[in-house]
């Protein structure tokens, strides 16, 4: 029965990190798994997390029979269509971009579509849920947000203090999520109207 309903549904894993090959994309296929966000930046710097779509670029065409990469909302209808599943690239932190909101375009049209706002910790965006005081949203973190709203890429608040998913939350024009983490302590937002936990 859960065979037949995850056949018929729409199915996204909010977050996959792993080392992705063959296997793991047949397994996704073997779920009947529509689509899913897959990490290809944690902690690296801009280099380093274009080395990491390159080798993105390469899955896709070796594996091509199995997943497809998504760079709309259409393109997960398509996937699922032709029976694929629909990788969207993310991040799980801002560092690919360095101090430069200009490359946020540039990695959207390589195909990425949700960005995490920080990793636990605190960088120049905002503080992550591990540090014991939450600044929230810096100012270039503001400007982070506006650039991702504007270039149509997801804030995500997964791993992100109180504070600062706070803050994103209101400076944010486009809906936000928390793909698959949330803070310690965050019960409800006031803006969102919805218990978070």
């Amino acid at each position: 029965m859960s065979t037949d309903l995850h056949s018929k549904s729409i199915v996204i894993d909010g977050l996959i990190i792993s080392d992705f090959n063959r296997a793991v994309f047949e397994d996704m296929r073997k779920g009947n798994l529509t689509a899913a966000n897959c990490t290809c930046c944690v902690w690296e710097n801009f280099t380093e997390t274009m080395r990491n779509i390159v080798r993105w670029k390469k899955l896709f065409r070796d594996n091509a029979d199995l997943i497809s990469q998504v760079y709309s909302t259409g393109d997960i209808l398509k996937a699922k269509k032709e029976g694929k599943t629909g990788i969207i690239l993310g991040w799980q932190n801002v560092t690919g971009i360095e101090d430069q909101i200009g490359y946020l375009e540039l990695f959207k049209e390589l195909g990425i579509g949700i960005i995490q706002m920080a990793y636990n910790t605190q960088n120049m965006v905002g503080t992550g849920c591990y540090e014991t005081n939450d600044g929230g949203l810096s100012d270039f973190g503001r400007e982070v947000v506006a650039e991702m709203n504007r270039v149509g890429i997801l804030c995500d608040l997964s791993h992100v203090g109180p504070k600062t998913s706070e803050d994103v939350i209101l400076a944010s024009k486009k809906p936000v999520t928390y793909s698959h983490c949330l803070p310690s302590g965050l019960k409800q937002h006031p803006a969102t109207k919805a218990t978070l936990n």
